[in-house]
C-alpha cells in the first residue's frame, strides 16, 4: 500500500506538478486505505481466531491470551494501514528527518515497553500487546498533523475527492502490488505453521530469531531504496529513463553492498553473536539466521528492478510471477518436512526460492522496462558479487583462525569494514562511480578546511 500511494504521488510530482492533481491522488489513496484497513483487520481477526482453534499448537491455558493479542494485533494494524498516505507523502517529498523521527520514536516506545515489562509480574503479553496496538496510532496522529501542517495537498474536502478514474487506476496498482506482497507475508507465515506443525513451538522460537535478525538487516539496505524510490519514480514521471535506469542500477547494487557490509561478519561469527543476545540459543538457531540472511543476499540483488517496473506502472506480471513462486515454498516445504527432511530444508526452501525470483525479475525487467541484462549482469550482479565472495573467506578464514570472543568479534568487524572500504572501491564501484565517490571525498575535505 505504501508503495502505490508513494509511487502514484511522486509520478505525479514528476509529471504534472500541480497541487489540486497531488490532493486528488492523496485524497483517493487515503480513502482506499481505510476501507482497506478494516477489510484487512476483519480478515485477520477472522483467519487468525480459526488458525488459533484449529491449526496452532497453543500452549495450556494461554488461549486467551493468544486472542487478546489477535484483538490487539486487528486494532494496531487499522492504524498503521490509515497511516501509510501520510508516510508516502512525507517520502515522496523526501523529508527523511522527520521520518526519522517517527521511526526513532517508534523504536524508544518498543523498547520502554519492554523496559516496563521486567517490572511487570502479571498480564506481561497483554499489556504489551496494548502498547504495540496504541502505537501506530501515535504514529498516525504525528504523520497526520505533521502533513496537514506542512504539505496542502494533504488538505481536501469531500468534494475534492479524486475522480472515479482515480480511484479506479489506483486501486488496480494497489491490487497487483498486494497480491505481490500477500503472497510473501504467506510465505513467511506458512513457513512459521509448517515448523509449528512438525517440530513444535521450540523451532518457531528458532525461526523467529532469525526472522528479527534478517528484518534487522534489511533495514539498513532498504533504507537506501527507500531514499531511492521517489527520485526513481519521479524520473519514470517526466520521461527521464536515462537517470530512471541509472537509479534502477543504484538500487540493486548499493542495498545489497550496505548488506554485505552488516551481514558477513554475522554469517561468519553467527554461533557467538547469538550467544551474547540470548541466554539459552534455541537449536536451529544458527543455521536459520545464516539461510535467512543469505536469502536477503539474493533478494536485494534484484530488488531495484522491482522498484523500476513499479515507477513504470508494470505491476501485474512481475508482483503475479514473483509472487507466485512465492507460494510454491509452502508445498514443497510441506512434503519436505512430510518425508522427514530436517528443519532447515523450509529455508532452504526460502534461499532456493529467492534465487528463481531474482532470475524472473531479471527477464520480466527485460521485457517491461527493456533492462539491458549483460551491463546488469557485469555492472550490479558481478561487481557486488566480487566483494561479497571475497569478503567472505577473507573473515571466514580469519574467525576460524582465532579464539571466539568479544574483542576478536570486535577485531573482525573493524577489519571488515576497511576491507570493504577497499573491495567496493577496487571491485564493486564502475569508473564513474568511482570518480564520484573521490570528488564528493575531494569537496568535502575542501569544505572542512574553509
Amino acid at each position: 500500500m505504501a508503495t502505490t500511494t508513494q509511487r502514484f504521488i511522486s509520478f505525479t510530482m514528476g509529471s504534472a506538478p500541480d497541487t489540486e492533481r497531488i490532493r486528488e491522488v492523496f485524497g483517493s489513496s487515503l480513502c482506499l486505505h481505510v476501507v482497506v484497513a478494516f477489510v484487512v483487520a476483519a480478515v485477520v481477526l477472522l483467519g487468525g481466531w480459526l488458525l488459533i482453534d484449529n491449526v496452532l499448537s497453543i500452549p495450556q491455558g494461554k488461549h486467551s491470551d493468544a486472542l487478546f493479542v489477535l484483538v490487539s494485533v486487528c486494532f494496531g494494524l487499522v492504524g498503521t494501514i490509515v497511516s501509510v498516505p501520510f508516510e508516502a507523502l512525507l517520502m515522496a517529498h523526501e523529508n527523511i528527518v522527520f521520518v526519522s523521527v517517527c521511526q526513532m520514536f517508534n523504536t524508544l516506545v518498543k523498547l520502554g515497553g519492554a523496559l516496563l515489562l521486567l517490572c511487570l509480574e502479571a498480564d506481561r503479553l497483554r499489556i504489551y500487546a496494548v502498547i504495540m496496538a496504541c502505537l501506530p496510532f501515535l504514529l498516525l496522529l504525528m504523520e497526520g498533523s505533521f502533513c496537514l501542517r506542512r504539505y496542502p495537498e494533504s488538505r481536501f474536502g469531500v468534494g475534492e475527492l479524486g475522480r472515479p478514474v482515480v480511484f479506479k487506476e489506483i486501486g488496480r496498482f494497489a491490487g497487483w502490488v498486494m497480491i505481490g506482497t500477500t503472497c510473501g507475508t504467506l510465505r513467511a507465515q506458512g513457513v512459521s505453521i509448517i515448523l509449528n506443525l512438525f517440530w513444535g513451538v521450540v523451532i518457531n522460537a528458532a525461526n523467529g530469531i532469525a526472522t528479527q535478525v534478517s528484518s534487522t538487516l534489511m533495514f539498513f539496505s532498504t533504507s537506501i531504496t527507500t531514499s531511492l524510490r521517489p527520485q526513481l519514480v519521479k524520473s519514470a514521471g517526466e520521461g527521464d529513463w536515462n537517470r530512471m535506469n541509472t537509479l534502477v542500477f543504484a538500487a540493486c547494487k548499493y542495498p545489497l553492498l550496505l548488506l554485505t557490509l552488516f551481514g558477513i561478519p554475522l554469517i561468519v561469527a553467527m554461533p557467538f553473536v547469538l550467544s551474547l543476545w540470548l541466554k539459552t540459543v534455541p537449536d536451529y538457531s544458527v543455521v536459520f539466521c545464516r539461510l535467512l540472511v543469505l536469502s536477503a543476499l539474493f533478494n536485494q540483488a534484484t530488488i531495484g528492478l522491482t522498484i523500476g517496473m513499479e515507477a513504470c506502472g508494470k505491476v501485474k506480471l512481475i508482483h503475479t510471477i514473483v509472487g507466485g513462486s512465492f507460494l510454491l515454498v509452502l508445498p514443497v516445504g510441506y512434503f519436505f518436512a512430510h518425508i522427514g527432511f530436517p528443519p532447515q530444508s523450509l529455508i532452504w526452501c526460502i534461499v532456493i526460492n529467492e534465487i528463481v525470483a531474482s532470475i524472473l525479475r531479471i527477464i520480466l525487467a527485460r521485457r517491461l522496462i527493456d533492462l539491458n541484462v549483460s551491463r546488469f549482469f557485469f555492472d550490479v550482479l558481478l561487481r557486488s558479487g566480487a566483494v561479497v565472495a571475497v569478503l567472505f573467506l577473507i573473515s571466514y578464514f580469519i574467525w576460524n583462525s582465532v579464539t571466539p570472543g568479544l574483542p576478536m568479534f570486535l577485531i573482525l568487524c573493524l577489519t571488515d569494514f576497511i576491507l570493504f572500504i577497499v573491495l567496493t572501491l577496487v571491485l564493486g564501484l564502475n569508473r564513474h562511480e568511482r570518480l564520484k565517490v573521490v570528488k564528493g571525498m575531494v569537496n568535502r575535505l575542501k569544505f572542512n578546511k574553509i
